[in-house]
């Protein structure tokens, strides 16, 4: 009897253990209805688990506290990384809306988060995002990129160059070697970002090719959607990336737009309304350099070549109003619209 009690004793740390290091959250008058004992018996062994960790180096960082907002313990510390159901009803809402990958990938993806949770709050999360997901909408290329992403990171990291045939927009085939530096995803797609290693190409090729004048060793960098490689190859040769010309995802992403390239310009507009925060968020380089009641003076350093799109999308909102190459190039696209609707 003695040890049967005993053993029901062990079972019952571990199980509240373990749940602890998934990142529950233990209520000791539940534990104590769900194992048929007394709440001392629970505090005996929430104690033992606190002396456990207490003298055990590795778990130094882990500590076991009550929390008043939540009504129970829970373990705290830098190895308790899991997801609650509130984080992972986020990071599920995300991916949806991201429609980055196709249905086969969508649901493993969103399985597996789910996975994480009590069964309870799997139904519930299941129940809240089942019209989103019965309604998904995958992109139309429909093909898988996950393992494509991975392996692609992974010959980042070793700073591989890859040979790749890649189908272009206007669906012509292109060869190239590449050294690839990052992967980022934006507006619905994975895109690659990488320096070309060829240096000659036909006038064609370098108009229609080149976002970018930028270049490091006669090499250019260049954008590449992830899901229109047909295949690629690593090629047994390195590159080296001089730390002064390293590639930083966080400030390439805060002056891109649509990830188009183009020219890095200083750009200076006026916006006219009440809710500059949209433009201010859109644009993270963006610093206000006047402002009168419903106007304001905005400068910001971007790519040239998407930051048109965006400028459009704001109607009668912006006027640019430097670089003077741009404000021509606003002349001409309002020209040729109004060429079009017959203005």
């Amino acid at each position: 009897m003695m040890y049967k009690e005993k053993d029901h004793r062990v079972h019952r740390i571990l199980s509240i253990y373990e749940r602890l290091v998934k990142g529950k959250v233990l209520n000791k008058e539940q534990l104590a209805l769900e194992f048929s004992v007394n709440n001392k018996s629970i505090q005996r062994d929430i104690e033992q688990i606190k002396f456990y960790l207490a003298n055990q180096p590795e778990y130094a960082s882990l500590e076991l506290k009550y929390s008043r907002k939540y009504r129970g313990y829970q373990l705290l510390g830098s190895e308790n990384q899991n997801l609650k159901r509130e984080g992972l009803l986020a990071m599920v809402k995300i991916l949806l809306a991201s429609r980055a990958f196709n249905e086969k990938e969508m649901n493993y993806l969103i399985n597996t988060l789910l996975n994480q949770l009590e069964l309870s709050d799997r139904k519930l999360i299941k129940e809240l995002i089942g019209n989103e997901l019965f309604n998904y909408v995958p992109l139309k290329h429909n093909r898988d990129v996950l393992d494509k992403v991975w392996e692609l990171s992974e010959i980042i990291h070793n700073r591989q160059i890859i040979e790749v045939s890649y189908i272009r927009g206007d669906h012509k085939r292109l060869r190239r070697h590449l050294k690839p530096v990052s992967i980022m995803f934006s507006d619905f797609y994975f895109y690659l970002i990488a320096y070309m290693e060829e240096t000659k190409y036909d006038l064609y090729s370098r108009k229609y090719d080149l976002y970018s004048s930028e270049t490091l060793n006669n090499n250019y960098l260049r954008v590449f959607r992830v899901d229109r490689f047909e295949n690629y190859r690593v090629i047994n040769r390195q590159f080296y990336l001089p730390y002064s010309n390293r590639f930083e995802e966080g400030e390439f992403r805060k002056r891109i737009q649509f990830m188009f390239l183009g020219e890095l310009i200083k750009l200076k507009f006026e916006f006219y309304g009440s809710k500059i925060e949209p433009v201010l968020d859109r644009l993270p380089t963006a610093t206000i350099l006047e402002q009168d009641f419903d106007k304001y003076v905005i400068e910001a350093e971007v790519y040239g070549k998407g930051i048109v799109m965006w400028l459009f999308s704001q109607s009668s909102s912006i006027k640019v109003l430097s670089p003077p190459s741009l404000v021509e190039e606003m002349k001409d696209e309002l020209r040729r619209l109004s060429n079009m609707y017959n203005l």
